[in-house]
């Protein structure tokens, strides 16, 4: 039965891994430990400091445009210059990124930042290291093991985000409590540990092997053999082996097989749908909705999102087993519904215990999804491909964040933020029935 138990969950795959796979699991945890910690004081701390409502969310913009930007291009170019060496250059502006916002306050050099940095007031991925890392687990991992590997990349990096949520509140009071510090100098110790992380992912990235790199860097003749190579969706003879297709599309994505390119803008415009949902209730202005809704302490406050990433995660080991007996797609659409609907329900409760259990119960399917999205995006791509792809359905989703912050904001400014709840709601319910309908033959197949 414990055998059972622990194959279900991915454990015994997992604990097979290639040793490049738990350094990559490794530089996820430490990374969302510091980017769950500022995404939830993100939005406040800017308020402390005198930045209206309107401005944060332009603020918030200018994060997700020069995350748009640096991210794809660091994408694109890793399989050529080295993966390792994208993620030493992106754990160096995480560097940068904290030492500046713990430096000044003034709103023109913490734009340029923002802009030209690593941060995140989601509190999820940014940067090129999500490309990165889902294409050299896809490379590392037959494809039997991908849904368990993925699983575990998901859970460890979502509970890690909890984590940094909930420490992010303790080291605020405990900075004033201890130490003395103004509610804005404890701000800012957390952004010296947002640098502290991006130092420690720095030395992380030299102790990868050239494993992790593409196999076109490591010139190495692929076998033709190798499950991990062969699309699900292969060429046929009736059609050319690759698109010659130029259209806009084309100039941004790798030359593939004409069906599986149609697949991935097809995928990529329903992940940009649900990604610009997501923008419209990050972790910033959520935490922010609520501490001022009900008063909340930042150490409270922490708590509560720990809490809600800790349930997130460990329901995301479910998605594994799921996947592999009902496919991705289903998989995809049957957990993320309900989560879909739940958000929608977030602002209307006056009482704080009720509103809390409308997030624990969300939180129970939420991250669910995320496993098999990455999961039937690597059984359709070919391998060499793979980074440019991940790159490409990453940017489609950054772009789609990028007028949410501004619409909130300028909501907020007027008290009316819990629109943004109820918009969020019916476009991720759009998104799930519009995955569920345009993919399930191909998740038969």
């Amino acid at each position: 039965m414990f055998d059972f138990l622990l194959s279900e969950i991915g454990l015994k795959t997992l604990a097979d891994s290639h040793r490049d796979v738990f350094f990559i699991i490794a530089l996820r945890m430490i990374r969302l430990v510091a980017f769950g910690a500022t995404a939830l004081i993100f939005a406040i701390y800017l308020k402390t400091i005198g930045i209206d409502e309107r401005y944060i969310g332009l603020f918030m913009t200018l994060t997700f445009v020069g995350d748009l930007i640096l991210s794809f291009y660091l994408a694109l170019i890793a399989d050529k210059v080295g993966r390792r060496v994208v993620i030493l250059l992106s754990s160096l502006l995480i560097i940068v990124t904290g030492l500046v916002f713990a430096w000044t306050e003034n709103i023109y050099i913490l734009a340029t930042v923002a802009f030209f940095g690593v941060l995140t007031p989601s509190g999820g991925e940014v940067g090129a290291f999500r490309s990165i890392e889902q294409s050299a687990i896809a490379s590392l991992s037959p494809p039997d093991h991908r849904s368990d590997v993925y699983a575990w990349y998901n859970f460890s990096g979502a509970f890690c985000q909890a984590f940094g949520a909930q420490l992010s509140g303790w080291v605020v009071d405990w900075m004033q409590d201890k130490y003395d510090f103004t509610l804005v100098e404890s701000y800012k110790s957390v952004w010296v540990g947002y640098a502290a992380v991006g130092a420690l992912m720095a030395v992380l990235s030299f102790s990868m092997s050239s494993q992790v790199e593409s196999e076109a860097s490591r010139q190495v003749t692929p076998d033709p053999a190798a499950d991990e190579q062969t699309p699900l969706v292969a060429p046929t003879a009736e059609e050319p082996n690759r698109s010659r297709n130029n259209s806009l599309w084309r100039k941004f994505l790798p030359e593939l097989h004409h069906r599986v390119f149609g697949i991935v803008v097809k995928l990529s415009l329903l992940f940009g749908l649900d990604a610009f949902a997501s923008s419209l209730v990050p972790l910033s202005w959520l935490s922010y909705f609520i501490k001022h809704k009900f008063g909340i302490p930042p150490s409270y406050l922490g708590s509560v999102f720990f809490t809600t990433g800790v349930i997130a995660a460990f329901t995301s080991l479910l998605s594994t087993s799921f996947t592999k007996r009902f496919g991705p797609v289903l998989t995809m659409v049957g957990t993320h519904l309900p989560s879909s609907i739940l958000l929608g329900v977030i602002p209307f409760p006056d009482s704080f215990k009720v509103t809390l259990a409308i997030l624990f119960l969300r939180a129970s399917t939420q991250s669910m999804d995320v496993a098999p999205k990455h999961v039937f995006l690597a059984a359709i791509v070919p391998n060499d491909d793979r980074t440019a792809v991940f790159a490409f359905t990453n940017v489609v989703k950054t772009l789609a964040h990028i007028p949410g912050p501004m619409v909130v904001g300028f909501l907020t400014k007027s008290g009316a933020q819990w629109i943004t709840f109820c918009v969020a709601s019916v476009l991720k319910v759009t998104y799930d029935l519009g995955i569920l309908a345009t993919f399930l033959g191909v998740d038969s197949n």
